[in-house]
């Protein structure tokens, strides 16, 4: 490989990284609609109308910020899947969580189990959590929950996830301290 080459692939590599900044502990504002509190600084992301934090690396553990889909959204962008659903400001809150689950199933995430589905205050608005394990492509058993509420339509989930060995378990805690945290602006 030229040196030129190996210099181009090597940019390329680079570009397509997602970048994170830190982001601090303490109240975070999210898109405006509410706020968070957080104990410890989580690596932060933004891809669309999504946040992802993380503290050890997206593929062992991270927490998701949906903000805000609306009409005709799809949950998990992915060009090559056409088939994933949409999402309707229409749905009921168990509608939403098989929309969650096809929108699962149609991004290679594989084996999808949710239990525990019930009603939850997301700050002062009434939603939803419940708690599901999965299998990803990459074959690890990972652990989650996820927790919503539409507001004017548009859907608003909190996703926590990570695998079931350790990393799950690990940050646990803080997130359950981040969804009590949640306050409507």
């Amino acid at each position: 490989m030229t040196r030129f080459s190996l210099i181009l692939a090597l940019t390329l590599l680079i570009s397509s990284c997602t970048i994170y900044t830190l982001n601090p502990r303490g109240k975070t504002n999210i898109r405006g609609l509410y706020t968070v509190r957080s104990e410890i600084a989580w690596n932060k992301a933004t891809i669309g109308k999504t946040e992802i934090w993380t503290i050890d690396g997206p593929s062992l553990q991270e927490l998701r910020f949906v903000n805000g889909l609306s009409d005709g959204d799809k949950l998990f962008e992915n060009p090559a899947k056409e088939n994933s659903p949409e999402y309707k400001s229409e749905m009921s809150f168990l509608e939403i969580k098989e929309f969650i689950e096809t929108s699962a199933a149609t991004s290679g995430i594989a084996e999808i189990t949710s239990r525990n589905f019930r009603p939850y205050k997301f700050g002062s608005l009434d939603g939803f959590r419940a708690e599901f394990s999965y299998t990803h492509e990459d074959g690890l058993l990972r652990e989650g929950l996820a927790a919503g509420t539409k507001k004017d339509g548009k859907l608003y989930l909190i996703f926590y996830s990570g695998t079931r060995l350790h990393y799950f378990q690990t940050h646990l805690d803080e997130v359950e301290y981040i969804l009590r945290s949640i306050k409507i602006l």
